[in-house]
């Protein structure tokens, strides 16, 4: 395995991102955001090589489309590009590939330097051997002492646009680049190292300016940003660091998590912290429906109607309870609710949401041996979503925010119960209480009261697509039963074919109706999907074949017709050869003359349409020949595509009379 600065330095930073990526080798969806640093930092690189025309079209091209932030990006880069080339030395070579069969990597510039010398082999008294002069910028002796070219000698650049130039000081990046390439090449010698750090202007818009104003202050700011070189002294140490990590890495059998503030920048970040899962594919297999064991059930009904103690009844529950309403069942719980802390003169507030995304991160990790898990009530936890989305963007109402407040809480909702019912537990049960607030109007103009549960109607569709059965619970005083009925005034509905609108509410009464829809649908999978079609059975050839038509059932064999001019005759009716029935020769009937038959004229379209399909049946009164049997010809039949008759348009008088204006009397 080769090995490479980031791939050691990323399992540094998180052991569990570098099993993600090197080892899983997971893809993720490309990030779209205008400051993508991967982005941005290959168009800065690609600007100080090839200018800055080629770093903007390669902007450009890596975003499906442009927003102002990425025109303000595009201008840091057109104003930054320039002084950040004007720093490096002409005559190097970019991107300059390094390494050996154990570790691998590029240079971003690396550039031959002039040694100032009095003589061909006398040093300059104020220069050293291997380094820059320090009077001189350029490399050039001041003094006008003698230069000459060194063709062994170089000094390495590497690009960081970043404004946190400290962090690279520790870096060990050019040691190893250093150490490989005078391995790998002897005689050459690196004698300076340098970070080019090209500073980011973090400016944002201010609600009081506009766009123009915006953008002549980011100029005047750009105008004073600067780049800087920070040169690298050479420790041998940084390589004997290297490889014992090395030998971490390739030695490793766990990969822990290792939040930090680095997360915000990693690809994996919903996936590692919230459980988003958009690129894992199953198994191309079948599943077997009467396997089919979780419930995934949404409940709803009046107060004190028996929902928390029917969610009671399934095993092994827990409850992540919102109302406090947790008194009279026995089941294990987490209460849902603000949580205040006092430490000192500090008071830390722990908003329910997070309470309840935590539950579900935990419930995610599958460390215990609960079947159940319910949420009572679901309401209260869009509520609290709602409550956390405007405290952490400082709003008082998502009205603060019109454009995308809705959809921030909306989209944090759905994803985190979407994460819910994924889980891996046999029965998910999700809790809503009764709404009869609001009204239908009818066609006719009656008001009625609908029932629902009481949720948003936008966030309440989407939870109904998510789960198996949306089931109402009713009480008639003591008699409680779980209706699933629906109508235009009743929410409801489910994936499962229910034969009992209405059952007790118990919790075996419940399952019967699970097992019956697996069954059902086990029932129905067995005659589709990619079940292959039975062949034909083989027939002996008989010449040639003519199409198949829709054979009628046969009749029933009736008695021949008494012949009328023997119903007087005494002796009866004579049969050749004696006795009942006629056992001479047969007489050859003469086949119908099929030249006074008319022709079909859909004669070829039904031949043809049998023909590439064999289960579209002939006309049963049309032969070979493609001449008509039925009474009255082809006129008559109701199958026939006649052409539509053209009415002919009416024909305008060439002299319409035109309207008089009616005289008036003198």
């Amino acid at each position: 395995m080769r090995v490479s600065h980031s791939r050691v330095d990323l399992f540094n930073k998180c052991p569990y991102r570098y099993r993600l990526r090197y080892v899983e080798g997971l893809n993720t969806i490309p990030d779209t955001e205008p400051d993508n640093a991967l982005i941005l930092g290959t168009a800065l690189h690609t600007g100080i090589e090839e200018g800055v025309e080629q770093a903007l079209a390669f902007y450009q091209s890596s975003f499906p489309i442009l927003t102002d932030d990425h025109i303000h990006e595009m201008m840091k880069l057109e104003a930054m590009i320039p002084k950040a080339k004007a720093l490096l030395p002409p005559g190097g070579t970019f991107e300059l590939p390094i390494g050996d069969s154990d570790f691998t990597g590029f240079m971003d510039y690396l550039v031959p330097v002039d040694l100032d010398l009095t003589g061909k082999d006398e040093i300059c008294d104020r220069c050293q051997e291997w380094k820059r002069c320090d009077d001189s910028y350029s490399g050039h002796c001041p003094y006008g002492k003698f230069t000459i070219p060194s063709e062994n000698t170089f000094d390495l650049y590497d690009f960081k646009y970043s404004n946190n130039g400290k962090s690279y000081s520790v870096s060990g990046q050019l040691h190893e680049y250093k150490y490989w390439y005078e391995l790998t090449h002897p005689g050459h010698r690196i004698r300076n190292m340098y970070f080019l750090i090209v500073p980011k202007v973090k400016i944002r818009q201010k609600k009081t300016e506009t766009l123009m104003q915006f953008r002549d202050r980011l100029q005047d700011a750009l105008k004073e940003a600067e780049p800087y070189l920070m040169p690298v002294q050479y420790d041998p140490m940084k390589i004997i660091g290297f490889l014992t990590d090395v030998k971490h890495m390739v030695e490793a059998a766990d990969f822990p998590k290792n939040p930090n503030h680095f997360c915000g920048w990693c690809e994996y970040q919903e996936y590692c912290e919230k459980g988003w899962n958009y690129m894992l594919l199953p198994k191309n297999e079948r599943r077997n429906l009467n396997a089919t064991k979780k419930k995934v059930v949404w409940l709803y009904g009046a107060p004190f109607s028996g929902k928390t103690f029917f969610a009671n009844q399934f095993p092994d529950p827990l409850m992540l309870n919102t109302d406090g309403n947790i008194k009279f069942v026995d089941a294990p719980y987490i209460a849902i609710r603000d949580t205040v802390t006092v430490e000192g003169r500090l008071t830390k507030r722990y908003l329910a949401w997070e309470v309840f995304a935590d539950a579900v991160a935990e419930l995610e990790k599958k460390q215990n041996d609960f079947k159940t898990i319910v949420v009572d009530l679901l309401e209260d936890t869009y509520e609290a979503c709602r409550v956390y989305i405007c405290d952490r963007q400082g709003w008082k109402h998502e009205s603060d925010d019109s454009f995308r407040a809705w959809d921030m809480v909306t989209s944090e909702f759905l994803n985190t119960i979407k994460r819910l019912v994924s889980l891996d537990y046999e029965n998910i049960i999700l809790i809503s209480h009764e709404d009869r607030s609001r009204d239908l109007t009818r066609k006719s103009g009656d008001k009625i009261s609908s029932i629902r549960p009481n949720l948003r109607e936008k966030v309440a569709n989407k939870v109904a697509g998510m789960v198996d059965l949306v089931a109402r619970i009713v009480a008639d005083d003591n008699d409680r039963v779980l209706s699933f009925k629906t109508s235009e005034v009743i929410f409801g509905g489910g994936r499962l074919t229910v034969h009992n609108k209405e059952i007790p509410l118990d919790y075996e009464a419940f399952c019967e109706v699970y097992e019956e829809a697996n069954q059902r649908a086990a029932g129905a999978m067995k005659h589709g999907g990619n079940t292959p079609a039975t062949p034909a059975p083989e027939t002996a050839d008989s010449g040639e074949q003519r199409p198949s038509r829709r054979g009628r059932k046969p009749k029933a064999e009736e008695a021949p017709a008494p012949d009328p001019e023997a119903i007087d005759d005494p002796n009866g009716t004579f049969t050749p050869g004696g006795g009942e029935v006629d056992d001479s020769a047969p007489v050859e009937q003469t086949e119908p003359d099929t030249t006074t038959l008319p022709k079909c004229p859909d004669g070829d379209r039904i031949f043809q349409q049998n023909r590439d399909n064999p289960e579209i049946p002939l006309c049963p009164s049309i032969d070979a020949a493609h001449c008509c049997h039925k009474e009255g010809g082809p006129d008559a039949c109701p199958l026939w595509d006649r052409p539509k008759v053209e009415e002919a348009a009416p024909k305008m008088d060439v002299n319409p009379t035109r309207r008089t204006r009616k005289k008036r009397d003198a």
